[in-house]
């Protein structure tokens, strides 16, 4: 049964509904009149979305839920069309989905999975300070693998380690892993969101479906159109029969620079890449199979999460190039100075096919991370809790693994089916960021298939106990952190992985800041609630390329920080390592301006409406931590008492 009643249907089905409502009665006197019709149902919103499949129970993608039914149709390249059945799809794939909303009953009506790049794993560059993350290329493309980035098993425990990362893409023997990557691309290259191994695929000319594939944006194209350029990679051009397939109306001239396209090649004894076939791949997709990309799903509802690689707003309507897709909107000003972050924009398309965006997310961090053996398991509760007491709740914006799995479903599970798995006493490594209320939102969590008997949590600094170098002590997550049975100044860290000792750990630390504690190897300090670190350091970020925390309920993009301000000037404070400026419109919390005028206030107030003439150094006195939303270019938005 169609899911959609056009407005004819509706209006017959009305029409029966007040004719069958006009029977004959008798007993004379006047009959009742008949009832009013119902009001017609409203038609379904039609709702596009591109993004990361995040877990399944359905299909989640960016953290929506998107339902499966009989009539779904799910396209998974190189595996073929399937309909009503999404078990080929796995988390981490970036999939683009055609929805009908039912006043928030959201159903698929096509998923469709194509790999962004495809072929030999090359100069593969393991980070120095953490060597499960880095670089390697495909085809001269830079792939960046990050902390969100999943590897299928597949791709093998090839060194040997217990564990499967970006280390694996180097064979001992000698010989290449041929990749299909999934991910969010840049400017230069992809973010890895998902990374396979494949078989059978060689880029030999000559053999059909056993070609190379990347999607980028072209640089240039020779003047005789004889080849054309990808980020630096150049591919050949063949003319004639059996030569190269330009599809879309694209040809190899000036026409082609700066169009996002998906290049299938093979690769020659030299090493030259030819290209076989060319097609565009900027379009959003095609709704209504007309083949025309002009109207390609440019109408309701729209979500898209990306990387953002650039912002124009010198023209009307504004031009965002998000990922591979180039948008136009009404507004994009809130957009400046987030190129290179990972975004998420919603909105809805307008008779011109303008998106009108009604909000703007960025990524956060994910601040918060614990690696330790699982205590408890509640399936009734749908909780975990570790040996720290640590509760980990899994939902359909968590990537939920089972490395350990000895199926191929371990990473196409529902939440329950993954707190099925869990057992007592497994590694579990879980990431996610903190909410407003204390609780975590968890991103991703894995069973790990490792012996490891140590804990570690990290996080932002709640409390800080103690009051000299030798007798502190602080909280993270509701777990104290015991800095006792430290007795190596080198194990305590700056950012930078440098030894700053204990006095200067100590002298650094504030609430807020992120700061990673490890136990012994025998975990001899994990038990609930307190954590006998061996190591503490202080960390930036959690390794996720473009990600930026933030809070934009108000639909402005913005940092989140925190720390204690110091060089305040008039209109200036520093904050870590960035000058952030005050203006007439920065709200103050009413706490600050409480302490500085000594009574009470009734709200929060902006800067140009403070009492009593107070200035930014009255305010901000360097007694006490603030959280700061900021934006791109250093303009504090909201300035709060984080002790309050």
């Amino acid at each position: 049964m169609n899911r959609q009643m056009t407005a004819s249907s509706i209006g017959t089905l009305a029409l029966a509904l007040a004719l069958g409502g006009c029977g004959g009665g008798g007993g004379g006197g006047s009959s009742a009149p008949a009832p009013a019709p119902a009001p017609a149902p409203s038609a379904p919103t039609a709702l596009t979305a591109s993004g990361v499949i995040t877990g399944f129970g359905s299909v989640f993608v960016n953290g929506v839920r998107y339902g499966v039914d009989g009539e779904t149709e799910v396209s998974v390249e190189n595996e073929g069309e399937f309909v009503g059945d999404d078990s080929r799809l796995r988390v981490g794939m970036k999939v683009r989905v055609r929805a009908s909303d039912d006043n928030g009953d959201i159903v698929a009506e096509r998923i469709e999975y194509d790999d962004d790049f495809k072929g030999p794993a090359r100069n593969v560059s393991p980070d120095a300070s953490d060597p499960t993350l880095g670089t390697f290329q495909v085809l001269g493309q830079t792939v960046i693998v990050d902390a969100n980035t999943v590897f299928d098993d597949d791709v093998g425990d090839n060194n040997g380690d217990g564990t499967i990362d970006i280390r694996d893409l180097t064979l001992p023997g000698g010989g290449e892993v041929v990749v299909e990557v999934s991910g969010l691309p840049t400017a230069d290259g992809i973010v890895a969101t998902r990374i396979d191994r494949v078989n059978g695929i060689g880029g030999v000319p000559g053999t059909d479906d056993d070609e190379y594939e990347i999607k980028g944006f072209v640089d240039a194209v020779a003047a005789d159109g004889s080849s054309f350029d990808i980020n630096g990679t150049t591919f050949l051009v063949v003319t004639g029969a059996g030569g190269t397939v330009f599809e879309d109306g694209l040809a190899a001239d000036d026409s082609l620079v700066g169009v996002f396209v998906e290049v299938k090649a093979d690769e020659n004894p030299a090493g030259d890449l030819i290209a076989v076939e060319v097609e565009r791949e900027d379009d959003i997709g095609d709704r209504d199979d007309d083949g025309d990309r002009d109207d390609d799903d440019r109408f309701g509802e729209f979500e898209i999460e990306g990387i953002l690689i650039s912002v124009d707003t010198s023209v009307t309507p504004n031009v965002v190039v998000i990922g591979g897709t180039t948008l136009e909107v009404n507004d994009a000003s809130g957009l400046v100075g987030r190129e290179g972050a990972r975004v998420e924009l919603e909105g809805r398309f307008d008779a011109n096919g303008v998106l009108v965006l009604r909000e703007s997310k960025l990524e956060v961090e994910n601040s918060v991370r614990t690696e330790d053996r699982v205590a408890a398991v509640d399936t009734a509760a749908g909780t975990v809790t570790t040996r720290l007491g640590i509760t980990i709740t899994p939902t359909g914006e968590s990537r939920v693994e089972d490395d350990g799995a000895d199926d191929d479903e371990g990473d196409h599970l529902t939440p329950a089916e993954f707190l099925n798995r869990v057992m007592i006493d497994d590694y579990l490594e879980a990431r996610g960021y903190p909410n407003a209320d204390g609780s975590v939102t968890w991103r991703r969590i894995e069973i790990d298939d490792e012996d490891d008997l140590e804990c570690e949590l990290r996080g932002p600094v709640a409390s800080i106990d103690g009051t000299s170098a030798m007798d502190f002590s602080f909280v993270i997550q509701g777990v104290t952190i015991d800095v006792s049975q430290i007795t190596s100044d080198g194990d305590f860290e700056g950012p930078g992985d440098d030894a700053i000792g204990r006095q200067a750990f100590f002298d650094q630390l504030d609430v807020g800041d992120v700061v990673k504690a490890e136990s012994d190897d025998a975990g001899v300090g994990c038990q609930t609630g307190t954590l006998t670190a061996r190591k503490v350091e202080f960390e930036n970020d959690d390794g996720v390329v473009g990600s930026v925390r933030g809070d934009d309920d108000d639909g402005v993009a913005a940092d989140e920080i925190t720390g204690t301000p110091i060089n305040v000037g008039s209109a200036s404070f520093d904050l870590g390592d960035r000058t952030i400026t005050v203006n007439g419109s920065t709200l103050i919390d009413d706490s600050i301006i409480e302490l500085a005028l000594g009574r009470e206030i009734d709200d929060d107030r902006r800067f140009d409406q403070l009492p009593g003439g107070l200035t930014l150094p009255d305010l901000l006195t360097g007694d006490f931590p603030v959280r700061v939303r900021v934006t791109a270019d250093g303009v504090a938005l909201e300035i709060e008492d984080i002790d309050d």
